[in-house]
């Protein structure tokens, strides 16, 4: 059937600067969403694309209006086309490839209007996204699995801590692991976690990379582990491992001292007041870093007749998440796979 240009199929445009603050929409960024506002400037189902900076290229899709930034360009199906055909489509392009300038690698319309794919009819594409947007729905549904874990984990947290009067340090829970991994001594295969793997506010790390390309010493860390980043606390990245693997020497390896401390320990050290205590202590004015010999010693509250209880509470979620995370992993790589295959 041929090919056609990219502006055949889809409108590109750029996204605009300082959205309203509120919570009604999701805000997009060249990274994915980086908050809220209280406008949207994109309709539903519209795929997102890094428009500048290091995330130039990377694609997104919001099913819902949504504000995007000048970061990122927004791409708006034409007619009689299928809008998640279009964030698949770009997908595969891998349009980072495309990109022009070193020091600030940037995409424009121009140069994505005169890219070219394979032309597909309207029941091709309905049928591509259809596959594929299962397998991410599901991927989707996994997501929502750990946000509500989290949540419920903070808020029986906060209930529980207004109950009691007493405290104990962080060092009573958890001690911090210092298991050099030096640069020759880590496989290619070993999961490995960076800051930038850890979201933020959010105590589950379902993300995690091989080490091939990792060429310094790093931090040995084993499942059932907290990690908490140390390098600008107040970015609030802490999180449960559910791997063993290898972790940048930017963040804090914490491990219970007793398997039943590891859900309080977990709900503690990804608290509000905990962050917070770390960003106030931390070392540096630009590039702060906290230590854990300062935090050990920070009081956090302690319900002890009602510790036990809390873990219980906590390990079948952690378990939960754990293997959603398993399966979204599995179901992305089918994904991935199938990409090519159905959009040629």
């Amino acid at each position: 059937m041929g090919d056609v240009h990219l502006a055949e199929l889809v409108t590109f445009s750029n996204g605009k600067s300082h959205p309203a603050e509120g919570p009604d929409y999701r805000t997009y960024g060249a990274n994915g969403v980086i908050g809220t506002s209280a406008h949207y400037n994109a309709t539903p189902d519209t795929t997102i694309v890094g428009r500048v900076g290091s995330y130039c290229g990377v694609v997104h899709y919001s099913d819902d209006r949504c504000w995007v930034t000048d970061n990122a360009i927004i791409a708006t199906p034409k007619t009689d086309v299928n809008p998640r055909y279009i964030y698949y489509l770009l997908k595969r392009l891998d349009l980072n490839r495309y990109r022009i300038g070193s020091g600030q690698p940037l995409l424009t319309h121009g140069l994505l209007n005169r890219l070219t794919t394979k032309r597909m009819t309207r029941p091709d594409q309905d049928a591509a996204a259809s596959v594929l947007g299962a397998l991410d729905d599901k991927i989707a549904a996994n997501t929502r699995i750990a946000v509500l874990a989290d949540r419920l984990i903070r808020a029986r947290y906060t209930e529980l801590a207004a109950t009691t009067s007493n405290s104990v340090p962080l060092a009573h829970l958890g001690s911090s692991i210092r298991s050099n991994a030096p640069a020759e001594h880590i496989r290619q295969d070993e999961n490995y976690i960076a800051l930038e793997h850890m979201p933020k506010r959010h105590m589950w790390l379902t993300t995690w990379t091989g080490a091939a390309a990792v060429t310094s010493a790093k931090r040995r860390f084993q499942s059932g582990d907290v990690l908490f980043g140390k390098l600008r606390p107040y970015f609030h990245k802490v999180g449960l491992t559910f791997v063993d693997g290898i972790a940048s020497t930017d963040i804090l390896v914490i491990r219970p001292k007793e398997p039943a401390y590891r859900g309080w320990l977990l709900a503690a050290l990804s608290s509000d007041e905990v962050v917070a205590h770390a960003s106030a202590i931390g070392d540096g004015t630009r590039m702060p870093r906290t230590k854990w010999p300062d935090m050990a010693g920070h009081e956090i509250p302690w319900p002890a007749d009602h510790t036990q209880s809390f873990d219980e509470f906590v390990t079948p979620l952690a378990k939960r998440v754990a293997a959603a995370t398993a399966e979204s992993r599995t179901l992305a790589t089918l994904r991935d796979t199938l990409l090519p295959d159905l959009i040629p």
